[in-house]
């Protein structure tokens, strides 16, 4: 039989439907009758509180899986955003990249490991991982290392896991279901999106619509034991719920790994 894996919905998606705390459990709502049972909250509202995510989690049956939380935060506050996190039963803690808080240099990614060590300690020590989500400038090289080499092979194998964004892999040019295969110790969860093009550029599109090696990524990910999977669109051409549905629909009808 497959290898069970888990299928999810990343609220950066929804981002614009989830600024209140009224929009976010509406949305999630919706996400829930679409099929949805686990969801990372990303990109929301000031007053999306950890109870209202607990709400949401408790009333429509959508766990909360993983998170985006400011990097600054994690680093200076990590203890009350352990406590937050446990408030919805989350137990891995994650950010969206070093952005413009480091340079993208061998030495910024060595700052990046020793300020965050502290923290990923007391992650760890309390039952949960911290998790690095990449976009396409880590796989810049610096010597024979590219920027995510650097950030795993300098930070904790237990404590700093991977949100691998497969699209962003794929824009750098590196193969993201060899990647998984070669890192699926280090890899948490992965993003899911598709590639097309759209008057001679390239755009995001659902799951399945595109070029992407589907295939090969989910093949890789069972064989690996990556389990949790993420439906992301930054950048969305359709209506958003249409989007997230189509998404989904595509993904449970072509893999029997995400069926219930």
């Amino acid at each position: 039989m497959p290898r069970k894996l888990y299928l999810g919905a990343q609220l950066y998606t929804m981002r614009a439907k989830t600024r209140t705390k009224d929009e976010f459990l509406s949305t999630v709502k919706a996400l829930s009758e679409m099929g949805y049972r686990y969801m990372q909250v990303s990109g929301v509202g000031a007053d999306v509180t950890p109870d209202v995510i607990r709400r949401a989690v408790d009333g429509y049956g959508v766990k909360c899986v993983l998170t985006h939380t400011s990097l600054q935060r994690i680093i200076e506050d990590t203890d009350a955003v352990i406590a937050e996190h446990s408030v919805f039963g989350c137990d891995a803690i994650g950010i969206g990249g070093v952005a413009n808080m480091y340079p993208h240099t061998a030495d910024g990614y060595a700052r990046f490991a020793l300020d965050i060590a502290e923290a990923v300690k007391k992650i760890k020590d309390a039952g949960k991982v911290f998790l690095y989500h990449n976009h396409r400038f880590e796989f810049e090289h610096y010597g024979d290392k590219t920027g995510l080499d650097l950030i795993l092979s300098m930070t904790d194998p237990e404590g700093v896991l991977l949100t691998f964004d497969t699209y962003w892999s794929h824009v750098a040019g590196v193969d993201p279901a060899e990647f998984i295969r070669r890192h699926s110790d280090r890899i948490f969860c992965t993003h899911l999106k598709d590639m097309t093009v759209r008057d001679d550029k390239l755009v995001m599109t659902e799951c399945l619509t595109g070029n992407l090696n589907f295939d090969a990524i989910i093949r890789a990910s069972e064989d690996g034991g990556v389990l949790w999977h993420m439906i992301e669109q930054d950048d969305v051409y359709i209506d958003l719920f249409d989007s997230m549905r189509i998404s989904h629909a595509n993904l449970k009808a072509r893999y029997i790994q995400f069926r219930d």
